[in-house]
C-alpha cells in the first residue's frame, strides 16, 4: 500500500484566517463583545468553534452554539471565500500524487464547507478522501476526525504508512491519539513553538518543504538515527541546533520564544490535553483486559450453575479459576496487541540492544530477584501479617493440571500483563508526565490489579525491574520473557526448596546465596558493565 498523507485545511492548505476571524468578529458582536483587532482572533483558526467560543470568549455551551449559528450566517455567504490557497500548495499536492502518495483532508471544519473550498480552489482532485465535522457539531474533535479519515481510507491497521500534516497543536494531538506521526507547518497559525511543544515529528517552514513527504520514511529515519549516533564535533553545522533553537538560537528566535512563552503564561495560547482523556487512555487497556477476564469467569460460572448441584459451586469456581484466566487472557491478547500497535507511531522507536546473552540475563535477573524478594517478605513476617493471598493461592493452585497452570499463569497472563502495564500504561504515562510518573503509574496499577496487599507490594517492586529491562533492551519481548520465567519459577520454587531442605538442611540457604550472586551478576551485566548501556531516559 502506498504511503498516505492526511492534511489539515485551515492554516495548512489555505490561508483561511481573514474569513474565519471576520465571521468570529461578527458572531461575538451579537453578544456585545467588540473586537476590532482581527489578529487577536487568530486563536479561533484551527480548533473546533464550539470549544473556541467557550474557551476564548467565556461563553456557555448554549451561548457558544448560538454564536456558531451567527458565525455561519456570515460564513456561508462571505467568509467561506475570504480565503486563499498558500503559494506552492497545488504544486506540492500534484508532486506527491505523482510520487504515488494517497492524499486526504482531515479538518475540524464542517465537511460541507471543506468540499466547497477544495472545489472552489480546484484542488479537490488531489484527494482520495475528504473528512470534516458534522453540521450538528459532532465529530469536531481532531482525534475523531483523523480516526474517521483512517476508516474511510481503510488504513486502520496500517497506521505506520500514514502521516498527518497540520499547523496547530490540535493536529499533532489528534494524530498522536490515533498512533500517527505529525509533520507541522510553521507558516500557518500555530507557529513553531506551539508545534514543538505538542511534539511534532518534523516542522516545515514553507509549502515547498512538504515535498520531503515523498521520501521513504524508513530511509529518513535511518539518516536521523545515524546523525544522532555521531559525535557533535563531527557535524559542525549542528552546533547551532538542527532547527536553530535552544541556547544556540538566533536573537530573533529567542525573542520570538520569549513572546510565545509570555502568551502561553497569560493563557492566550494555553492548550492542554484534558486530564480525563489522559486518565482514560491510561486505564483503557487495563479495563479491556479485566472485562475479558470477568467475561470468561462469568461464562464458566453459567456453565457450572447449569451442571453443578448442591453446595459445591464455590469450590468448583476455585477449581476452574485457572481455566477462566487462561481463556480470558487468550481472548484478550489480540485486542490488547492491536491497541499496543496503534501506539507505535506515538513514541520514539527504541534502539534495539537485544542479544541471546542479554535475553538470558533478563530472565535470570527477574527469576532470582523475584525469589529473593519473596524470601525477604517471608522472613520478615510480612506474608503472615497479610495472609489472604496465601489462603487464596492454596485454594486456586492446589490440584491444578500442571500444563494448564503453566499455560495460564506462566505464559498467557504474563504476556497480557506486559502488553497492558509496560507496553501501554507505562509508555502512555511516561509520554504524558515523564519517566518517573510513568514508572509510578505502571507499578501502582500493576500492584492494585492483583487485589491483595502481599501481591501489591511484590508486583509493584518487580514492576520497576521489568521497566528497567524494557528500557534497557528496547523491546517488549524482554519483560515478557522475564515475566513468564518468573511466574513459572514462582509456581514451583517453594516445592523445590522444600525438597532441597530435606536432602540437605543447609541446601535451601546455599541456593538462596547462589541466587543472590546470580542476581547481582546479571544486574551488573545488563546495567553497569558498560557506560553505553545506561537506561534511556
Amino acid at each position: 500500500m502506498s504511503d498516505m498523507i492526511l492534511f489539515d485545511l485551515d492554516g495548512t492548505l489555505t490561508d483561511s484566517g481573514p474569513g474565519i476571524t471576520r465571521c468570529v468578529q461578527y458572531a461575538l458582536a451579537s453578544f456585545g463583545i467588540e473586537e476590532p483587532d482581527l489578529q487577536k482572533l487568530n486563536c479561533y483558526v484551527g480548533p473546533p468553534l464550539l470549544e473556541s467560543f467557550m474557551n476564548f470568549a467565556g461563553l456557555s455551551r448554549e451561548e457558544a452554539q448560538q454564536a456558531i449559528a451567527k458565525y455561519r450566517e456570515r460564513y456561508e455567504t462571505q467568509g467561506i471565500f475570504e480565503n486563499e490557497v498558500y503559494d506552492g500548495i497545488p504544486e506540492v499536492l500534484a508532486y506527491l500524487k505523482e510520487q504515488g502518495k494517497i492524499l486526504a483532508v482531515a479538518s475540524s471544519k464542517p465537511e460541507k464547507y471543506v468540499e466547497q473550498i477544495l472545489e472552489h480552489f480546484e484542488i479537490r482532485k488531489y484527494f482520495t478522501v475528504v473528512t470534516g465535522s458534522e453540521m450538528n457539531e459532532t465529530r469536531t474533535d481532531k482525534g475523531e476526525v483523523v480516526a474517521e479519515t483512517l476508516r474511510r481510507l481503510g488504513a486502520e491497521d496500517s497506521r505506520s504508512d500514514v502521516v498527518m500534516v497540520g499547523d496547530r497543536s490540535y493536529d499533532v494531538i489528534g494524530a498522536r491519539e490515533n498512533g500517527l506521526l505529525c509533520v507541522g507547518v510553521s507558516y500557518g497559525y500555530g507557529g513553531r513553538e506551539e508545534l514543538e511543544a505538542a511534539g511534532a515529528a518534523k516542522i516545515c517552514d514553507t509549502p515547498e518543504e512538504l515535498k520531503m513527504l515523498a521520501e521513504d520514511p524508513r530511509e529518513e529515519k535511518k539518516r536521523r538515527d545515524h546523525i544522532k549516533r555521531m559525535k557533535p564535533e563531527r557535524i559542525p553545522w549542528l552546533t547551532r541546533g538542527e532547527a536553530g533553537t535552544g541556547i544556540f538560537a538566533s536573537k530573533e528566535k529567542k525573542a520570538e520564544k520569549r513572546e510565545n512563552t509570555a502568551k502561553k503564561e497569560s493563557g492566550a495560547e494555553k492548550i492542554v490535553i484534558p486530564m480525563q482523556r489522559k486518565l482514560w487512555r491510561l486505564l483503557k487497556p487495563l479495563l479491556t483486559y479485566e472485562l475479558f477476564l470477568i467475561g470468561a469467569t462469568v461464562l464458566l460460572a453459567l456453565v457450572l450453575m447449569t451442571f453443578t448441584t448442591g453446595g459445591y459451586l464455590e469450590e468448583r469456581m476455585y477449581a476452574t479459576s485457572v481455566l477462566a484466566s487462561a481463556l480470558g487472557s487468550l481472548a484478550a491478547i489480540p485486542f490488547l496487541w492491536k491497541q499496543y500497535k496503534k501506539d507505535d507511531g506515538m513514541f520514539p522507536e527504541p534502539e534495539k540492544r537485544w542479544s541471546a546473552a542479554e535475553a538470558a540475563a533478563c530472565v535470570l535477573l527477574v527469576m532470582t530477584f523475584g525469589h529473593l524478594l519473596n524470601t525477604v517478605m517471608n522472613v520478615t513476617g510480612f506474608t503472615r501479617i497479610f495472609s489472604g493471598y496465601q489462603n487464596m493461592a492454596s485454594k486456586i493452585y492446589e490440584g491444578q493440571n500442571p500444563v494448564l497452570l503453566i499455560l495460564s499463569v506462566g505464559v498467557l497472563s504474563a504476556a497480557a500483563e506486559e502488553i497492558v502495564f509496560r507496553g501501554m500504561i507505562y509508555r502512555r504515562a511516561k509520554d504524558f508526565w515523564g519517566t518517573g510518573w510513568g514508572i509510578a503509574a505502571s507499578c501502582l496499577l500493576f500492584g492494585a490489579y492483583h487485589g491483595n496487599v502481599t501481591q501489591f507490594v511484590y508486583a509493584a517492586v518487580v514492576s520497576v525491574l521489568l521497566i528497567l529491562i524494557y528500557e534497557r533492551c528496547g523491546t517488549l519481548l524482554a519483560p515478557v520473557l522475564a515475566h513468564m520465567a518468573e511466574n513459572i519459577w514462582g509456581l514451583y520454587r517453594n516445592g523445590f526448596l522444600s525438597w532441597l531442605t530435606k536432602k540437605a538442611p543447609a541446601g535451601a540457604w546455599a541456593f538462596i546465596f547462589f541466587e543472590a550472586m546470580v542476581c547481582a551478576g546479571t544486574f551488573w551485566y545488563l546495567f553497569l558493565r558498560n557506560k553505553q548501556a545506561k537506561i534511556r531516559k
